[in-house]
């Protein structure tokens, strides 16, 4: 069954997905948003900060998934999907709107949103930070936003409206069949499929070749010597935008 999300819109918050999660511990059903016009804490995958000033979108979602906990990642590939068609509708035709692994919304080979899961037992925290109006400069991948790539300016409310309506019937997808609904429509806009890429986990850097996603959404690696490495969690960058 479709969600029916209930938004409720703060002015500043420490973090929407802190605050989504204690409502969950609260007892709080599945689908209640939490929209901010600026955090004071916000954060990113792998415990960074997330730069949050007014302008931009920044919200969380509940989500209490029936499927097994270690299926979870798969809401990520979803919301990336969602925001992909949302932006593609915003942006010009000739825009190039691709999903850099695992769920990072990339517009003319420049980084706009993030996503990031937090699961506990029993439910999952969707957070989503997407740059409407501004983007930071001193990333580690270069960034930009919806308006700097053509969009017309645009509240961060009918965004997150938009993308509420674009996510649903994903989330309904994956509950009922898992990831293999879902991975057609993120193949159809991968970046760097089948190209050399480069993987920067916790403690090494691979390069080699972007092969495929394993049926959980796990990246395949081919490396120079034959073998071949799967890879949960890392960042990607392609050669092209390497920085130090």
């Amino acid at each position: 069954m479709t969600l029916a999300f209930r938004i409720e819109q703060v002015a500043e918050i420490d973090s929407t997905n802190e605050a989504c999660r204690l409502r969950a511990l609260a007892g709080e059903a599945a689908g209640l948003v939490i929209r901010a016009d600026c955090q004071t804490a916000g954060r990113g995958r792998r415990g960074r900060a997330w730069t949050s000033p007014p302008g931009n979108l920044y919200a969380s979602v509940l989500l209490r998934p029936e499927r097994p906990a270690s299926e979870a990642a798969a809401l990520g590939f979803a919301a990336v999907t969602a925001l992909g068609d949302v932006a593609e509708a915003l942006l010009p035709a000739a825009a190039q709107v691709r999903h850099k692994w695992p769920n990072d919304l990339l517009i003319n080979g420049r980084k706009a949103s993030g996503i990031l899961l937090e699961a506990q037992h029993g439910f999952v925290v969707l957070g989503l930070g997407v740059n409407i109006a501004s983007h930071p400069d001193d990333t580690p991948y270069p960034a930009t936003d919806l308006v700097c790539e053509g969009a017309s300016p645009m509240p961060a409310q009918p965004l997150l409206e938009r993308f509420l309506a674009a996510f649903a019937p994903l989330h309904d997808a994956w509950q009922a069949a898992g990831f293999a609904a879902l991975l057609p429509a993120w193949r159809r806009r991968a970046a760097g499929l089948g190209e050399a890429i480069e993987v920067r986990l916790e403690r090494e850097t691979l390069a080699g070749s972007f092969r495929d996603l394993e049926p959980d959404g796990t990246l395949r690696l081919g490396l120079a010597d034959g073998t071949e490495r799967r890879i949960a969690a890392g960042d990607v960058y392609f050669p092209a935008t390497r920085t130090e």
